[in-house]
């Protein structure tokens, strides 16, 4: 905890420094909150509620009535870095944007919604899944193509964005007792449900433990 802690404070004295801030302060997360507009470049910008301003973002034009219509088709970004340089990034390598005051994390080739946010933030997407099927000469014997057929399907899926290590993980119990270990009671609590009451109780267990730890975010007062 120590160890995240100082390297926490290190990325927002990394932050004071380079977007001239008269002060920060860090305040608790609830549902009114509201995110800056803007594009996420990593982890850190969407962790310091920093993103690239719209205003600086020169293509899609910021200007443009359907701005984020625009990015979810794009190919690339090109924004204004803070020398006043054009930079071009493919789309691929943000980590998602601000729309409305709600983030969007750019994940399974599209953006999406994250609407339970905490220490542990939750959100569900369709992933592309491939399955790959033979023929079993077993139930017809008098047929034999070793030749294989592939197809892929759209699935639903849920995941987890630890927000103490910056990794997006699958939503699933061995998952979520890695994260429960950091507060002992709860995960003791949990490893003795069975199997069918830790998949029952999953999502209310990743409450429990968002309610004990704080999501803190920082807030920036600038100079004028």
């Amino acid at each position: 905890m120590k160890r995240l802690l100082f390297t926490y404070t290190a990325i927002l004295i990394w932050t004071i420094c380079n977007c001239q801030v008269d002060s920060v302060m860090l305040i608790k997360y609830d549902f009114s909150f509201y995110y800056k507009e803007g594009v996420y470049l990593d982890f850190t910008s969407f962790r310091n509620n920093a993103p690239i301003p719209i205003e600086s973002i020169i293509y899609p034009q910021s200007d443009d009535e359907y701005f984020f219509e625009r990015i979810d088709t794009a190919e690339t970004i090109v924004y204004i870095d803070k020398y006043g340089m054009n930079v071009s990034l493919k789309k691929d390598k943000i980590w998602g944007y601000s729309k409305n005051g709600k983030p969007f994390i750019y994940w399974a080739d599209k953006f999406n919604l994250i609407p339970f946010i905490g220490s542990v933030c939750h959100f569900i997407t369709t992933v592309t899944v491939k399955y790959t099927t033979y023929r079993d000469p077993f139930y017809d014997p008098y047929y034999y193509n070793p030749a294989s057929r592939t197809y892929q399907t759209e699935e639903l899926r849920q995941f987890l964005i630890d927000t103490q290590t910056g990794k997006v993980i699958e939503y699933n119990i061995s998952n979520v007792e890695v994260i429960l270990k950091r507060e002992p009671e709860l995960y003791n609590e949990f490893s003795k449900l069975s199997k069918r009451k830790k998949n029952k109780q999953l999502f209310y267990y990743v409450k429990l433990y968002n309610e004990r730890i704080d999501y803190l975010i920082p807030e920036y007062i600038f100079l004028k």
